[in-house]
């Protein structure tokens, strides 16, 4: 009895259920934020190989916006990354692969005294950058960052701002 004006998906783990949400997506024009929770901080693998290529072929063409971590995005784009140039390349082709409108590729697993995030809108680079937290207690920030920007988009934010203003509350 009320509309819905983002959503936002985590951990989908099989090509059933990536397969069920694209319907859904498809017939309700959700604005969606993907979170590809495909590997595990541990580096264990989330979401079975099958699913993979259902991931990239059905969910995230419809994705206003797709939130990788590092280790998504080299299994995303097929390239590995080691560093900000990497990061960019990455995003483009994982823009192009998939047709999403945006990519966050989240620079948290590179080893730096910052923290980079390679924003990919419209065929254009934005880089965000912010002190890296020491803390134990990054469980679950990916997932937060992307719910922020679903909730952003669900506001009325444009993309761009959607992200920023959620990169600013999961850091702060």
């Amino acid at each position: 009895d009320t509309g819905i004006d983002a959503a936002k998906t985590g951990m989908l783990s099989s090509k059933e259920i990536i397969e069920s949400v694209s319907r859904a997506i498809k017939n309700y024009s959700i604005p969606l934020v993907v979170d590809p929770v495909m590997v595990a901080k541990s580096g264990a693998r989330l979401l079975k190989e099958n699913a993979v290529e259902s991931l990239i072929r059905n969910l995230l063409p419809l994705a206003w916006v797709v939130t990788p971590n590092i280790p998504e995005a080299e299994i995303i784009a097929g390239m590995k990354i080691k560093n900000l140039e990497d990061m960019k390349k990455a995003a483009g082709i994982i823009s192009k692969r998939t047709g999403a409108l945006s990519i966050v590729l989240k620079g948290g697993h590179l080893e730096s005294e910052k923290v980079i995030d390679v924003v990919y809108y419209e065929g254009k680079i934005i880089t965000l950058e912010d002190e890296r937290i020491q803390t134990k207690n990054t469980h679950g920030t990916g997932c937060s960052f992307s719910a922020a920007i679903a909730a952003e988009i669900a506001k009325g934010n444009d993309i761009i701002n959607s992200i920023k203003k959620a990169k600013e509350f999961i850091n702060y």
